[in-house]
C-alpha cells in the first residue's frame, strides 16, 4: 500500500492546525483569568478569592475531559479517526466564541459565572476528544523510524496554541488600554479570535484522509469485537497506569510556568502585566520550538534516555528558577531569559507524549487507549495544578512548585526504568502493517 508523502504531510498539517486552534481556545482562558475574575465574580471578593474561583472553573474544563474523550474515542476506534475531527472543532469553537459575548457579573449577576461554567464544560468535552484523536491520527501517519520527531512536531504545534494565547492576551491588553470603552476587550477579544479560528479549522478539516493503519484493519475486518474501552481496561491495564504516570511527569511543567505563574505574578506580586505577558511569550516560544528537536533526538537515542534527561532537567530547572524568582520577577529581561531556559529544557518529556502513549496500544484500540489515561491524567494534574498552586503558594511559599516538579522528575526516571517491560507497537511502517511488532529503540 503506497502512500503519498505529500498527502501525509497535508493530513498531519491539518490535524496539527486543528489541535493548535483547539488548544488556543481551551488555554487562552488562563491568560485572561486575572481580568476575567474581576468581571465574572462579585466586586467585593478579594483578589485571591476571585483567582481561586476563576481557576476552579478552569479546572472543571479538565475534569469533564475523561468521559467525553472516552465516548469520542469509542466511535473513533469503531468508525474512523477523521469523521469526528470536524465535530470536535465545532464543539470547541462555538462555546469559545460565545465566551467573548458573555455578560459580566455587574450585568447579569450569578448568571454570568454560571454561563461561563457551562461553556467551559463544553470546551472540556471538545478537547477530551480532540487531542487523543489528533495524536492517534498523526502517529498512525508517521513513518515508524520518525515517530519521535512526528510526536515532537505535533505536540509543539498544539502547544503553539499556548504561545498564540499569550500573544492574543497581550495584544488585547494593549487594545483595551486605548480607551475605557474598550476595557472588556482584554478578555473578550482573545475568545472571539479563538472561536473564529476554530470555525476555519472545521472548514479545512474536510480535506483530511483517514489513517492508513485504521483503513488496513477495517479492510481486514480486524476491528475490536468488544467495546474498545473494555478491551483497554481488560488487556492494557499496565499501559494505562504507565500513561497516567507520564501525564503527571509532563503536565505539571506548562501548568506551573505558563498557566499559574502569570496570574501569581500579576495578581499577588503586582508585577506589571506587560512584563509578565512578554516574558511568558518568550518562555512558551522556547517551550514550543524545542519540542521537534527533542522528538528528533528520541529517534536517535530512544524513549528511555530522553525520559531520564527530561526528568533530571525538570527538577534542576525548578529548583533554580523558584529559588531565585523573588530576586528577578520584576525585571523583564531576566524573567524572560529564565522562562526561556525553563521552557526549552522542560519541553523534553512533553515532546514524547503523543508517540510514546500511542505506541503502548495496538491500532484497534489505540484512540481509546490514549484517551482514557491521558484524559484522566491531565484532568487531575493539568486541571488542578493552577488551583492547587494558588492555594499552596499562598500558605507555604514557592517551595510548592519546586516539590511538584521534583516529583515529576522522579516519576520520569521510574518510567524510564520500567519501559522495557511494556511491548511497544510500531507507527505506520508498511512492513509492519499488522501493527504487531515491537519498537526496539527504547
Amino acid at each position: 500500500m503506497k502512500r503519498s508523502t505529500r498527502g501525509d504531510l497535508q493530513n498531519v498539517g491539518l490535524a496539527s492546525l486543528g489541535g493548535l486552534l483547539e488548544f488556543f481556545d481551551f488555554q487562552v482562558y488562563v491568560f485572561v483569568a486575572a481580568a476575567l475574575s474581576k468581571e465574572m465574580f462579585p466586586p467585593g471578593d478579594s483578589p485571591w478569592k476571585a483567582q481561586v474561583q476563576a481557576f476552579a472553573i478552569f479546572a472543571i474544563g479538565y475534569l469533564v475531559r475523561p468521559v467525553a474523550g472516552m465516548i469520542i474515542a469509542h466511535y473513533a476506534d469503531r468508525i474512523g479517526r477523521k469523521k469526528l475531527f470536524v465535530f470536535t472543532v465545532l464543539l470547541m469553537s462555538v462555546p469559545t466564541l460565545l465566551m467573548g459575548a458573555l455578560p459580566t457579573y455587574a450585568m447579569a449577576g450569578w448568571i454570568a459565572p454560571a454561563a461561563l461554567l457551562l461553556l467551559r464544560i463544553l470546551q472540556g468535552c471538545a478537547l477530551g476528544g480532540e487531542l487523543p484523536g489528533a495524536a492517534t491520527f498523526i502517529c498512525e501517519h508517521a513513518p515508524a523510524r520518525r515517530l519521535g520527531v512526528s510526536s515532537g512536531i505535533f505536540i509543539g504545534m498544539v502547544n503553539f496554541g499556548l504561545l498564540l494565547g499569550a500573544a492574543a492576551a497581550f495584544i488585547a491588553k494593549q487594545i483595551s488600554g486605548l480607551d475605557p470603552v474598550l476595557a472588556s476587550l482584554v478578555w473578550r477579544l482573545p475568545f472571539v479570535l479563538g472561536g473564529l479560528g476554530g470555525l476555519l479549522a472545521a472548514y479545512l478539516r474536510r480535506h483530511l484522509a483517514e489513517s492508513p493503519l485504521f483503513e488496513a484493519i477495517r479492510a481486514e475486518k480486524r476491528l475490536s469485537t468488544r467495546m474498545p474501552l473494555a478491551a483497554v481496561l481488560r488487556d492494557y491495564r499496565w499501559q494505562c497506569m504507565y500513561a497516567i504516570a507520564l501525564t503527571f511527569a509532563f503536565s505539571t511543567t506548562p501548568a506551573i510556568y505558563f498557566q499559574w505563574l502569570p496570574t501569581y505574578l500579576i495578581g499577588l506580586r503586582h508585577i506589571p502585566a506587560n512584563t509578565v505577558f512578554l516574558a511568558n511569550v518568550c518562555g512558551v516560544a522556547a517551550f514550543v520550538i524545542g519540542m521537534p528537536s527533542w522528538g528528533a533526538l528520541r529517534d536517535v537515542l530512544g524513549w528511555k534516555r530522553l525520559l531520564v534527561m527530561g526528568g533530571v532537567l525538570n527538577a534542576a530547572v525548578a529548583i533554580l528558577f523558584f529559588t531565585y524568582l523573588p530576586s528577578f520577577a520584576d525585571s523583564l529581561p531576566i524573567l524572560a531569559v529564565a522562562l526561556v531556559i525553563a521552557g526549552a529544557l522542560c519541553s523534553i518529556i512533553h515532546a514524547l507524549i503523543a508517540g510514546l502513549i500511542c505506541s503502548l496500544f495496538p491500532t484497534a484500540v489505540r484512540q481509546s487507549g490514549f484517551a482514557f489515561p491521558y484524559s484522566i491524567g491531565t484532568a487531575i494534574f493539568s486541571g488542578l495544578t493552577p488551583l492547587v498552586m494558588a492555594t499552596l503558594v499562598r500558605n507555604n511559599g514557592l517551595g510548592a512548585p519546586v516539590i511538584q516538579e521534583v516529583l515529576g522528575g522522579a516519576v520520569a526516571l521510574i518510567l524510564a526504568g520500567t519501559l522495557r517491560y511494556l511491548p511497544l507497537h510500531l507507527g505506520t511502517s508498511e512492513a509492519n502493517a499488522n501493527d504487531g511488532s515491537s519498537v526496539t529503540n527504547i
